[in-house]
């Protein structure tokens, strides 16, 4: 029995997507509005953790996580960065991996509050991506400790004063830390994040199931959400695309700069003062003002976090215009700015207390430059948009005229890139050899995203053009 080509690829697609249960996926249509590059954030975050995940079981087969009389776990990293092959990247690459997720965690956690995402029905897919996002920290802090560098000694020292000192400390830090020794706390921080990171992965799916079942929340300005695309196969092949275009620019990253690691930690040295990473240097900043530590790095920060959570209720309007909703968005641009800037004043002062009635005067003054403007930019409130008198046309841009050599230059550069990827491994040139697979990679992606469009998109490019509707 025989078949076209195109015809048996078909039918075993169809196959696949049915006995994947998939079939309503092929048949959902990605609105106009969910194509801005700000959308992407929250999939971007995801490919991140999949990286770290990725790179963390391969960073398991050779660290040592003891700290013995002469500090293992700091000299299994060292072995890994110097003697494994492509050690050094993937220590990089998960390194660089954990850092964004975080970033791309806070974007896309902006994206939607700023644009009221958090409403009904989307209230509890909201909490549950902060409760991920705040694990995300959490995993990011027991991470960077176990380097056992002088930076992550100084954050079990922190974190575990502070923790001693809090309201029933005495009870819960033996809970956390055992008694004290650093092979206890290593294996500890160890197993704390291997059981962070499942945790994230749960809420995760949850957070992926519920946004399935709610669907994208519609336009923050009030318009009717406009179809675009299918999901499968058009918008999923360019998820894949950017999957490989920015894994591949993050492999050419950490082979081209690799990840610092910090001195190595040995009680009996005197070593500079660690700082904690950026994004707890806005809390360590606090702390550095010699208020009680528990309310600097718990009390003060679980209110503004609480008031973030219990927003979608605070903030009744159903409009998810920010300048219809003056109390979400003057909360959120001032605690934002407070961050950036206690951020910075952490870590310009290294080791180096900060006054309180310094830390108070710069509060305050954020708050003014921040509160005033967009005070008034909430003071008038605009009414739903309009639909608008246009349609849509079909377009189709003139550089699609040149797409095919276009295709046909990135094949070559990919052909190219690989070969010499393949000779620099042969060579033992592992950081150059990750750099041309990584040219490779994105390559492949930019591959995979010009052949779709000129094979599948074609019929969905469309222009605004007045018409009569």
């Amino acid at each position: 029995m025989s078949c076209e080509e195109r015809s048996c690829i078909s039918r075993f697609v169809d196959w696949l997507i049915d006995r994947l249960g998939m079939k309503s996926l092929s048949e959902l249509k990605v609105y106009r509005h969910t194509l801005h590059p700000l959308y992407s954030l929250g999939g971007l975050t995801t490919l991140m953790f999949a990286i770290l995940g990725i790179t963390g079981i391969l960073l398991l087969m050779f660290y040592v996580p003891v700290f013995g009389e002469s500090n293992l776990a700091y000299d299994s990293i060292v072995r890994i960065m110097e003697e494994v092959a492509y050690g050094s990247v993937i220590r990089s690459l998960h390194n660089y991996a954990a850092n964004l997720m975080i970033l791309l965690a806070m974007l896309h956690f902006l994206r939607v509050y700023f644009m009221g995402a958090y409403k009904r029905p989307h209230e509890l897919t909201y909490v549950i991506g902060i409760l991920a996002g705040l694990l995300a920290i959490l995993g990011g802090v027991t991470g960077y400790s176990l380097r056992m560098d002088h930076i992550a000694a100084e954050a079990i020292r922190i974190g575990n004063t502070l923790v001693s000192n809090m309201p029933g400390g005495k009870w819960i830090a033996p809970l956390i830390y055992g008694i004290g020794t650093f092979d206890e706390i290593i294996g500890r921080y160890f197993a704390y994040h291997i059981l962070v990171a499942g945790l994230i992965a749960l809420l995760a799916l949850l957070h992926f199931l519920m946004v399935h079942e709610h669907h994208a929340s519609p336009p923050y300005d009030g318009s009717d959400p406009e179809p675009a695309v299918p999901f499968f196969p058009n918008h999923l092949l360019t998820e894949i695309s950017a999957i490989f275009v920015v894994l591949g620019a993050l492999i050419i990253l950490s082979a081209a700069f690799p990840a610092e690691l910090g001195q190595k930690f040995l009680p009996t040295e005197t070593l500079p003062v660690g700082q904690p990473e950026w994004y707890l240097m806005a809390i360590y900043a606090g702390i550095k003002t010699g208020v009680d530590p528990f309310l600097a790095f718990a009390v003060v920060p679980g209110i503004m976090l609480l008031v973030l959570v219990l927003m979608p209720w605070i903030d009744p309007a159903y409009s998810r215009h920010p300048r219809n909703r003056r109390i979400a968005t003057l909360y959120g641009s001032i605690l934002l700015g407070e961050f950036i800037v206690f951020t910075i004043y952490g870590t310009l002062t290294p080791g180096q207390e900060i006054p309180l009635i310094y830390a108070i005067a710069v509060g305050l003054v954020t708050a003014i430059i921040i509160g005033l403007p967009v005070a008034k930019y909430t003071s008038k409130p605009i009414p739903p948009k309009k639909a608008a008198r246009v349609g849509r046309v079909r377009h189709k841009p003139q550089i699609l005229d040149q797409a095919k050599y276009i295709l046909a230059l990135i094949l070559i550069i990919q052909a190219v890139s690989l070969a010499l990827g393949v000779n620099s491994h042969l060579q033992g040139l592992y950081s150059l050899a990750a750099i041309y697979f990584g040219i490779s990679i994105m390559a492949l992606g930019w591959v995979i995203f010009i052949a779709k469009v000129i094979t599948l998109d074609i019929p969905y490019i469309t222009r605004q053009k007045e018409v009569k509707i």
